[in-house]
């Protein structure tokens, strides 16, 4: 039977050995650390591994972004297909420099240029080790693959799956659980699952167990989920 503690212990344990060791992952610089979600947003990390060393040597800090003409943004953002973030980064570079510090709080974080709610909880949980919730596409794929729902392009909007997610999501190893959920959703759990490789197979995935019974449809009363 799938629980809450048990999808928390597993994932745990494969995250453990199965750690994927991105350089920015053990960067300790803050500014860093929050930069580089802002460029795995909707962006695969292996892409984002020649920006990240591109960005520690020569923007290592708020100020060099605010100093930096802007073709030199948009060429750290182009390999990437993004961009049209170079403005928003840009901006973020100018508005972190006159504040003076990386700013810790939720609220002040999603006040910065380029910064949403998936960054700042990113930013918040894997380099301030403080619990936040991660949300986005492939995580809401997994919750529907897991729990037997459907999933579309406004799933991670709804407040029940958010809430799903929170609930999911512990107090205590919240960076170890997060790395773990960020992996496995990209690399098992990715577009085409690989079943026989995921922690939970046994543990009462509704997908696994449609897999193993030849249909991978299993309903679920969202409506009871949202109340």
């Amino acid at each position: 039977m799938v629980t809450v503690r048990r999808i928390r212990r597993l994932l745990k344990t494969w995250g453990r050995a199965n750690f994927v060791d991105y350089p920015w992952r053990t960067e300790p610089n803050l500014w860093l650390g929050l930069a580089t979600e802002v460029l795995l947003q909707r962006t695969r990390a292996t892409q984002v591994v020649p920006a990240f060393e591109i960005l520690r040597d020569r923007f290592p800090a708020p100020g060099a972004v605010a100093d930096a003409p802007f073709t030199a943004i948009q060429d750290l953002f182009t390999p990437l297909g993004l961009r049209w973030r170079a403005r928003y980064f840009h901006d973020m570079g100018r508005h972190l420099d006159a504040l003076g510090v990386i700013p810790a709080n939720e609220a002040a974080l999603l006040a910065v240029p380029a910064v949403g709610p998936y960054a700042a909880a990113a930013f918040r949980s894997l380099h301030l080790r403080r619990r936040a919730v991660i949300v986005d596409a492939n995580i809401v794929r997994w919750l529907g693959r897991v729990f037997g729902f459907t999933t579309d392009g406004e799933t991670r909007r709804k407040p029940w799956l958010i809430a799903l997610a929170d609930r999911l999501t512990p107090s205590i190893g919240v960076r170890e659980y997060n790395y773990a959920l960020l992996d496995l959703t990209m690399t098992v759990c990715g577009a085409r699952p690989r079943c026989a490789d995921c922690p939970l197979s046994g543990a009462g995935c509704a997908h696994a167990r449609g897999v193993a019974s030849g249909s991978v449809d299993h309903p679920v009363l969202v409506a009871r989920r949202a109340r």
